[in-house]
Parts: C-alpha cells; structure tokens; sequence
C-alpha cells in the first residue's frame, strides 16, 4: 500500500511553490510557479495547476494525488471568511483527498520552530504578517494595512517611503538624503518628479519600485539619516508585533522562537536582522531569534505531516529542501 502523499503549497504574491513528499518525508518533487495571491477560483486554478505538474514530475498519477493531504498556505488568507472561500475553492478542484487552509505566515513559523514549541513568526516581504502559537492556541494579527492598524507592507512601505523622501528633498519640503539619488538612478529618471508622473500616466507600475527596497537597506546602513529613519521603524515595528503577539498567551515554562522571514530577512547581507536587533536589544533575551535557511515550503510540507502523524525527521525534511531546486513551471 503506497504510502500517504502531503502537498504542500507555499503561496505569495510573487510565486507559489508546490511540492509532494511521502509520509517518511522524502520530497517526490518540487515545482515553482507564479504568484497566488489571486481570489479563491483563481488561486485554485494556479495551485491545482502546479500540483498536476508535481505529480507529473514524481512520476505519480492524478488518481494517487486524490489520497493525498493538501496543506495549502497562501498569502491573502488573512480572515475566517477568506480562509473558508480558499478552501472551498480547492477543495471544488476534486484533485486532493483533504485541503487545509491557513496564511503562508503558519509556513515560515513551522520551518523555523519545532511544532510544540512555542513560536511567533513575522514575514516582512512586500507585506508583513505575524502569527503565533502556544500550548495548541493560536493567533495572528489581520495583517490588512492601516484598517487593521498595521503598517501598510513591509518592502512595499519601504519602497514607497523612499520614493517619498526623496520627492520630499527634492523640492526642498524635507531633508537631504542619499536616496534622492539613488532612486533616481535605480529607476533610471531624471527627476523624483518624473516618477510621480509615469506613475500616474501608467508607464511605471507601483511593484516596480521594489527594485528601491535594497537600496533603502544600504544606505541605512551606511548611515543616510532618513533611509535610518524607515529602516529603524520597520524594525521596531516587527519587534513590537513579536512581544504583543508573545502577551496573547499565559506565561510559559518553555523557551519562546522568534522565526524571522520575507525577502527583507533572506537579504544576504543581514542588514534587516541587524536592524531588529539594534532597535530592540531586549528581543534576545525574549526569543531565540532566527532566519531559516529552508524555504517555506519546507514548513506547508512539516505541518502536513503533522496532520498525517508521520514520524519524519524534521532536520531531514528540511535538509531535502536545502538540497534541491525547484523546477520552474511553464507560465499557461
């Protein structure tokens, strides 16, 4: 009898990634596709898409995916109702015997903590979500924006900030700054003005700014005051969200982990850990702070056989993701 198959899916806005292991944790296939972030039939397709080419490339049938247990964590999958209207959706795919649903925060946190530790996670990409859990409870912020009171993104905040400041030093209303030049030259303008304009006529999209978020990191670090400024209140903000998560639950015995992730914290050079631990020096004596070096779907694949009470080794599931490469999806 062939052993139990998990799918799991890690789901952002920029890409998805999809892959099958067994219920001893040995990884079948891993396949990479565009972002998911798309409304519930939407995200549905593209996930049923990437797991048919997972099971194709495992050299699986579609007939042996209908036993498996899909651990599906999505980015957009913030609220109840929007959790239940993903579920729906992929479980309408009929491709899958069970789907579970949950914010692709849940995957970071299980890559990086063991599943009975007590753990919070904060993702700072282009947005910023933290979720924690303790003694079998659970909690999470909305990670909305500025409706639920968050900070509206993480990278995306500061690549718009950056654009801000410099339009700011530019026409003189604030201080001079490093990034008046740089972002001019990193989205290949001659003014800070141009860029406001090609924004609006359409010529220049809002995720292209994206590029200025390394930028931004740089020059904080070499010391521009106002790239400091946003860099330092990002940091404190993710250090603010990690003990306010921490408060939702009683005191515990066990040690607390604090699992960092997001395209800011996967940065090479450290600058956006650095940062945290700057702002706030107390966190370590609060948390085991660390970056994972899996990716998240080594966490969906974790939580999955959580699910199906395998007696996988962790490290190994996560040396397995370590050790391969995704394989890139055809676009449709």
């Amino acid at each position: 009898m062939m052993a139990r198959l998990v799918l799991a899916v890690d789901g952002g806005n920029s890409k998805t990634d999809v892959a099958l292991v067994d219920e001893e944790g040995a990884l079948l296939s891993w396949v990479r596709g565009p972002g998911s972030a798309l409304g519930p039939q939407r995200t549905a397709a593209v996930v049923t898409r990437l797991a048919t080419s997972a099971v194709h490339d495992a050299g699986l049938s579609r007939a042996e995916l209908a036993g498996a247990h899909a651990v599906c964590c999505l980015a957009g999958a913030d609220l109840p109702g929007q959790v239940e209207a993903l579920r729906t959706a992929l479980t309408d795919e009929r491709v899958w015997g069970s789907v579970e649903v949950c914010n692709d925060a849940w995957a970071l946190l299980r890559t990086g903590a063991a599943s009975a530790a007590p753990a919070v996670g904060v993702v700072c990409g282009a947005g910023l979500k933290c979720v924690a859990r303790a003694d079998d409870r659970r909690f999470e912020f909305p990670g909305l924006g500025w409706q639920s009171g968050d900070l509206s993104g993480a990278g995306d905040l500061l690549a718009r900030e950056a654009v801000r400041a410099a339009a700011r030093a530019e026409d003189g209303r604030g201080p001079a700054t490093a990034l008046r030049q740089a972002v001019c030259e990193h989205l290949a303008v001659a003014s800070v003005r141009e860029i406001a304009e090609r924004l609006l006529a359409g010529d220049l999209k809002e995720r292209q700014l994206g590029v200025l978020v390394p930028v931004v990191l740089s020059l904080a670090h070499e010391g521009d005051p106002v790239a400091f400024t946003l860099v330092d209140d990002l940091a404190v903000e993710v250090a603010t969200l990690a003990r306010t998560a921490r408060r939702q639950f009683a005191p515990t015995s066990s040690a607390w982990t604090l699992v960092l992730g997001g395209g800011l914290f996967t940065d090479p050079d450290g600058r956006m850990l650095a940062a945290v631990h700057a702002a706030a020096p107390g966190l370590e004596e609060e948390f085991r702070i660390g970056v994972p070096d899996a990716p998240p779907v080594a966490g969906a694949a974790l939580l999955g056989l959580d699910q199906v009470a395998a007696g996988a080794s962790e490290k190994t599931v996560r040396r397995a993701f370590l050790g391969t490469t995704p394989r890139m999806a055809e676009a449709e």
